[in-house]
């Protein structure tokens, strides 16, 4: 079964974000194909058996999208594995007849699409009837009976009852010794096979946009559409194709924490929306005033913007504050401050907390994913294709 779901996100992974159309869909497939071994494999197997998709809700526009692109691929891969012949070529090895020659099969054993001959060096020997034995003391000798706890064996000198792990530990195996060409072969294909390995930078999503710069069908943006229209909210238009503009909005960045900071330590009154409650700060404390017809509410709306100054002053001396965390004792404080106050603190949180994600989406534009690529080492062809973690 093909699952939407797992090729959504190699799509979107590709990407760097969710496709808007099918055709988007289909380059980021071509993209998936081109890097990703796993999915090669994945994709040519469904496509020569003809699997079918999982199902999927109609209403995930996404799933949607990679579902008709992947069938439009599929239909053009059968069509193309249809009639163009496969380039596999099968050689029989000749001099393996060497080594069954004068030996007859065991038994058979049942392939999914044949059956095959079964030798005795393919089998465990294990304690049955027929198997050898060597005896310490009555030499060799041969299984006629196993029951739960002893072996009847037959020797020269008379059958003799043995203990099953006594037994099993005399056991004789003819091809225990005998050297096997095809582990040797084994062995030195992995080891090519190993040797052939290496690493494979990919290109970032900054080199790739340089690379497809004044193509609209490929080039997406250094950014994404959710950063950009954070920017946009916070009061920022920027050029998602330039790089000069998005680096200086990101080195503005220190001093609108700074100003931020400012902004709060410089606070030295409080009052309500009501004007009923006054607090006035001293060195270490708050001089509060309350009218005599002042409401609980607004007391109390009082107190709770004092000791969210008190939380904020403390946050913002620390370094790698969060702009969440801020936000929520800001709106307290806010209860106390002028509405203009209280805007142009918003303002500039709202600014500080989109120009962080700019910086952290232009960090992540400048990564460029490594794979490991293993190639087969009579013809080149790329074999195996894996990311590497840890760079």
């Amino acid at each position: 079964m093909i699952s939407t779901a797992v090729w959504a996100s190699r799509i979107q992974a590709a990407l760097g974000r969710e496709p808007r159309s099918v055709q988007e869909a289909l380059e980021g497939l071509r993209q998936v194909l081109k890097v990703d071994g796993v999915s090669k494999r994945e994709f040519y197997q469904a496509a020569r058996k003809g699997e079918r998709f999982e199902r999927f809700s109609r209403d995930d526009r996404v799933a949607l999208m990679t579902w008709a692109a992947l069938k439009e691929a599929l239909e053009k891969t059968r069509q193309h594995l249809g009639q163009t012949p496969s380039s596999l070529v099968v050689r029989k090895d000749e001099s393996v007849k060497e080594e069954v020659k004068g030996v007859k099969p065991i038994g058979t054993w049942k392939g999914p699409e044949k059956v095959y001959e079964v030798f005795p060096w393919d089998t465990r020997v294990t304690l049955r009837k027929g198997a050898e034995i060597n005896h310490p003391q009555y030499g060799k000798g041969y299984v006629q009976e196993v029951s739960d706890r002893h072996a009847l064996v037959r020797f020269k000198a008379g059958p003799k009852k043995l203990a099953l792990k006594a037994a099993k530990g005399m056991l004789v195996d003819h091809y225990a010794q005998a050297p096997d060409r095809r582990v040797a072969d084994a062995q030195g294909w992995l080891e090519r096979f190993l040797s052939s390995g290496e690493e494979v930078r990919n290109l970032s999503r900054l080199e790739r946009e340089e690379e497809f710069a004044g193509n609209p069908h490929f080039s997406e943006g250094i950014i994404s559409e959710e950063v950009r229209g954070y920017l946009e909210r916070a009061g920022y238009r920027v050029d998602p194709h330039n790089l000069e503009e998005l680096a200086s909005l990101v080195d503005s960045l220190p001093a609108r924490e700074e100003k931020f900071k400012e902004g709060i330590l410089g606070i030295d009154t409080l009052r309500t929306r009501d004007g009923r409650c006054f607090a006035s700060r001293k060195p270490g404390l708050w001089e509060t005033k309350v009218a005599p017809d002042a409401g609980q509410e607004s007391f109390a709306a009082l107190l709770e913007a004092q000791m969210a100054y008190t939380v904020l002053t403390e946050m913002l001396q620390e370094e790698g504050w969060s702009a969440s965390e801020v936000r929520e004792h800001l709106s307290k404080l806010a209860r106390a401050l002028s509405p203009a106050d209280a805007k142009r603190l918003f303002g500039l949180l709202q600014e500080i907390a989109a120009l962080r994600l700019l910086k952290v989406e232009l960090h992540r534009a400048g990564f460029a994913p490594v794979r490991a690529v293993a190639y087969r080492d009579s013809s080149g062809e790329v074999v195996l294709t894996v990311p590497v973690y840890g760079h």
